[in-house]
């Protein structure tokens, strides 16, 4: 999958609720800059910017279980 992929089945997973997407997307802005200007290979490139897009995946499944995600 292409970052653009996950990013839209990550805005899809957050179910509207805007607070969750644009915190990863600020996220991922972030780790692709540092990534960039750290001259990061493709693949590590790669891999950070998706573990920065998924890294809170889990918060709509805590707030339904436990009725919040902090």
């Amino acid at each position: 999958m292409t970052v653009s992929e996950i990013m839209q089945e990550m805005i899809a997973h957050a179910n509207g609720n805007l607070h969750d997407i644009a915190h990863f997307v600020k996220v991922w802005a972030y780790a692709k800059t540092i990534g960039e200007l750290e001259g990061l290979d493709p693949d590590t490139q790669y891999l950070t910017e998706v573990s920065a897009i998924i890294h809170d995946i889990a918060v709509p499944y805590c707030r339904e279980k436990y009725g919040r995600a902090d």
